[in-house]
């Protein structure tokens, strides 16, 4: 028994007449009549009726009608699911993201795809260090990772999405915090506040590798995985940073000034990153969505909203 047998049945039983189940199943009626005597001989009952001008199920048939229909039904829910799992309309997304590359990116990106593929399941793991995200991707536990870019591996490609300017923050009490052209290297002494170091941290890498182009290894007093918690702690005094202009903006700390490191200074890129060899078709969706890069964050003439505060009290 073949599923061209049970298909025939079917067109049979629904058309009640070969000629017209035959021009709905494109094929000849000889060859129908053929299959149905087949699937008797198989099942050993005479499924239908033949009458001069029309045929109707017999008391076996309609037996066999009734359980034979459902099973087609499921049959082709089951194709339709398969092409649309082959399309990326259906399936699962493992998208992994770090708090700071991913803060503007992530909900535009979430946002654009649920809107095309509601029916995609999305796992979304963070924040996480850009050196975990790699070795996530790596080992086929992401999809896509939102992160800083790049990532020095020959099996991930990459697509930047936006850069980030890196600049020096300083409590605003600060001897040197009015001074407009700043040297890096005039706080070669000075305690620093950073990012985790040997934690895959991308922020504090770029840290270490400004200050050594300045001449020197940072002294780092505190550490924090919270951008929150090195504003605090920068604005209570316990130490200077570089850190991402886009910190700026957030505007909920004061006493807080931000002074740039010069044209020379390194950007950070950031973006998404995932396996050149992932052939999940919601990853391809994903990387189809056509998104606008956000404006970048543009320093105030003073260079500090804290600055300008402290200079309007003196």
């Amino acid at each position: 028994m073949e599923l061209r047998h049970l298909r025939g049945f079917l067109a049979v039983a629904q058309e009640q007449s070969f000629t017209r189940a035959a021009h709905r199943l494109h094929m000849a009626q000889p060859p129908l009549s053929q299959r149905i005597r087949e699937l008797e001989q198989e099942l050993g009952v005479r499924l239908f009726e033949r009458h001069t001008r029309k045929v109707s199920l017999s008391h076996a048939g309609k037996t066999f009608f009734d359980a034979v229909q459902p099973l087609f039904v499921q049959l082709d829910q089951a194709v339709e699911a398969c092409r649309q799992a082959d399309r990326g309309e259906t399936g699962r997304l493992r998208v992994g993201y770090t708090g700071r590359a991913s803060h503007v990116l992530l909900p535009r990106l979430v946002r654009a795809f649920r809107q095309r593929f509601p029916e995609v399941l999305l796992d979304i793991e963070g924040p996480l260090a850009t050196g975990a995200l790699r070795l996530a991707l790596l080992n086929g536990q992401l999809d896509v990772a939102l992160c800083f870019l790049p990532l020095t591996d020959p099996g991930i490609a990459s697509r930047s999405f936006a850069a980030s300017e890196l600049v020096l923050a300083l409590p605003a009490t600060h001897p040197l915090a009015e001074r407009q052209d700043l040297n890096l290297a005039l706080l070669a002494k000075e305690a620093f506040v950073a990012y985790p170091a040997n934690k895959g941290f991308h922020l504090r890498d770029a840290m270490d590798a400004e200050c050594r182009r300045a001449g020197f290894e940072p002294r780092v007093v505190r550490e924090s995985e919270s951008s929150q918690v090195l504003l605090c702690l920068i604005a209570a005094g316990a130490g200077v940073a570089i850190i991402p202009r886009e910190l700026q903006s957030q505007g909920e700390i004061g006493d807080v000034v931000f002074k740039s490191l010069g044209p020379d200074a390194h950007r950070l890129s950031h973006g998404m990153a995932w396996l050149a060899g992932n052939h999940n078709p919601a990853l391809k969706n994903l990387l189809a969505l056509e998104l606008e890069p956000p404006a970048p964050v543009v320093p105030s003439p003073a260079d500090s909203h804290a600055a300008e505060s402290q200079n309007a009290t003196k």
